[in-house]
This record gives C-alpha cells, sequence and structure tokens, in this order.
C-alpha cells in the first residue's frame, strides 16, 4: 500500500454554517417578539404566549448547540484535491514533483488530527479539530515557493514517511527542531 495523505485546498471565501444560522435566527425571533409586544397592546396576551414558546424553543436548541459541539468536527471551508507524497527522492503534491535537487528547504506543521481537541473553550465553537490545518512549504532553489495543506488522521499522518522525513533532515532540508517534532 502505497503511503500518501489528501491535500486540501482551503476556500478564502466566507462559509457560514447552518446551525449557527439557525441559532442566530430563533434568537431574532425571540427579540422580535418581545420588541413589538408593546406596539400591539391587544394581542400582548397571544405575543407573550408565543414569545414564551419561542424562548424555550430556542432555549433547548441552545442546549443542543453547545452540547454537540463537542461531537462535531470544526467546518471545512474548501476541497480535496490530489494527495502528498514523500518518497526518498522526491516529494509530490497533487500534480506537482519536486525532486529532492530542487529543493532548498522543507517546512512541516502537523499538529492537527481530525477528531482531536482542538482547543476551543468558547461554548459555541466547534471542538473537534477537522485535522486540515496542517501543511509544507517547499521553497526551492530557484526562489519558488508552495504551500500545501493537507488532512491528518490517527491512522494516516505525516509520522508515515518518518524514515523519508531523515533522508531530507540529512541533506539539510528540513530543520533538526522540525524533524524531532515530527518523528517523536
Amino acid at each position: 500500500m502505497e503511503k500518501k495523505l489528501r491535500i486540501y485546498t482551503p476556500n478564502n471565501s466566507f462559509k457560514v454554517d447552518k446551525r449557527s444560522l439557525s441559532l442566530l435566527l430563533l434568537w431574532s425571533i425571540v427579540f422580535l417578539i418581545y420588541s413589538t409586544k408593546s406596539k400591539f397592546p391587544s394581542n400582548e396576551e397571544n405575543l407573550e404566549l408565543l414569545g414564551f414558546v419561542f424562548v424555550i424553543i430556542t432555549f433547548l436548541y441552545s442546549l443542543y448547540f453547545m452540547i454537540s459541539n463537542f461531537f462535531i468536527y470544526e467546518t471545512t471551508n474548501g476541497e480535496y484535491n490530489g494527495y502528498l507524497i514523500i518518497d526518498s527522492e522526491k516529494i509530490t503534491c497533487n500534480l506537482d514533483v519536486y525532486t529532492i535537487y530542487e529543493i532548498e528547504k522543507i517546512s512541516i506543521l502537523s499538529i492537527y488530527f481530525r477528531g482531536k481537541f482542538n482547543g476551543n473553550t468558547r461554548a459555541w465553537e466547534r471542538k473537534k479539530s477537522n485535522g486540515v490545518e496542517n501543511y509544507i512549504e517547499i521553497y526551492k532553489k530557484d526562489g519558488e515557493y508552495k504551500k500545501y495543506f493537507f488532512l491528518q488522521t490517527k491512522t494516516e499522518n505525516i509520522q508515515m514517511f518518518s524514515d523519508e522525513l531523515r533522508t531530507y533532515y540529512r541533506f539539510g532540508k528540513l530543520g533538526e527542531q522540525n524533524y524531532k517534532n515530527i518523528v517523536d
């Protein structure tokens, strides 16, 4: 079986989470009901009841929203296209191939794993990492620079390439601390 990691290309557009939008809509309805109650005194009792029902629905949905954030991955805004393959002589990123001789330096950030706690302590944010914030930066000798994001899971991660990365470390392409962070 060939060792490879999926490449992720982030989309720079703003993506709205439907669950957050639903929660915002519910709270807006509650606010609207209670702010219009005084403008319609003849329907005040009905609006009070409707407002109370929406407060309960909104509170329950808010509770569900906060609890479910412990079990849902962060949203991703992008697409998967191609694979990152590292071997002793070259690095392949989707359709781009970089030989060890044309690479001046590489840098790798690989601390995010799909499903791992992402450090968010805010109630409104998801707690499980989507695992796509990892990246490899490749600096070529001709001055070209590329950055590729990749997905890591517990079973498919950058440590699969530790033997191959040792070669890049020995050739001075990968820094000592960066190499130790990956293999340890």
